[in-house]
């Protein structure tokens, strides 16, 4: 690519099996049109729908990478992955998942990278799940600037960084890199109900940072986790209802 590319590059994560969400962000970036889909992991777990949202998001991305709760919904909640008392539910559901899906779409699921990583006019972007080697760790919103530098830019030489997990949208100039949270497609936790994604504009050696968030029908999605029988199904839909975690 030349230095004179003007282009859009959409980036979402953790659509958690929540369809309509999905849904809605697809229409919305295909609305804006764009010249690459990027996906940051967690599409199936703790959603009425894993099996339609694993199917949607490898259709429409060009590039998918793993997240934790990708590994979760393959081999369930490992001992000292969450705390103790929550670890059996979350198995549960995790089984929930893994019970909807075919063993092509698991082995799918287990098979993504961790880590994308392209050249682009304006230098190199990163984007990962959580940090550029680890699908779990939660660096927060608001965590200082040496903790960014050292778990996010981890010593990868890029100028721009994204990332989801966290389900809270923000971005932040880190000593000349900028550093991207994506929000959560399917299970935003910022307390605006609605799905987040980001668009990349990119007009040669700058870019810009689009945060958009896309209204979806959440009480018909509350209405699908009883439909479905979801076995943490009145947790799930005040999640959904509050934009706000357990």
């Amino acid at each position: 690519m030349g230095r004179g590319v003007s282009m859009r590059l959409a980036f979402f994560s953790d659509v958690h099996g929540n369809e309509l969400a999905l849904d809605a962000v697809i229409a919305d970036l295909r609305q804006v049109g764009c010249d690459g889909i990027y996906v940051l992991g967690d599409l199936a777990f703790r959603g009425y729908a894993p099996k339609a949202c694993v199917e949607k998001v490898a259709e429409v991305a060009d590039k998918v990478i793993r997240g934790n709760a990708d590994e979760w919904v393959v081999r369930g909640v490992r001992p000292g992955e969450v705390p103790d008392e929550r670890r059996a539910g979350m198995d549960e559901e995790a089984a929930f998942a893994r019970g909807l899906l075919a063993r092509e779409e698991l082995e799918y699921l287990a098979n993504l990278p961790l880590l994308l990583q392209e050249e682009s006019p304006f230098g190199r972007w990163l984007a990962f799940h959580a940090t550029p080697l680890d699908p779990f760790p939660v660096v927060a919103a608001d965590a200082p600037d040496d903790d960014i530098e050292s778990r996010i830019v981890a010593g990868q030489d890029a100028r721009l960084y994204l990332y989801g997990h966290i389900h809270v949208p923000y971005v932040r100039d880190i000593r000349g890199r900028t550093v991207v949270n994506l929000g959560s497609v399917g299970m935003p936790f910022d307390g605006v109900p609605q799905a987040s994604y980001v668009i990349l504009h990119v007009d040669g050696d700058a870019f810009r940072v689009e945060h958009r968030r896309v209204p979806y029908d959440v009480e018909a999605a509350c209405r699908r986790y009883d439909e479905i029988g979801y076995p943490a199904a009145e947790m799930m839909k005040r999640v959904l209802r509050t934009a706000r975690p357990v």
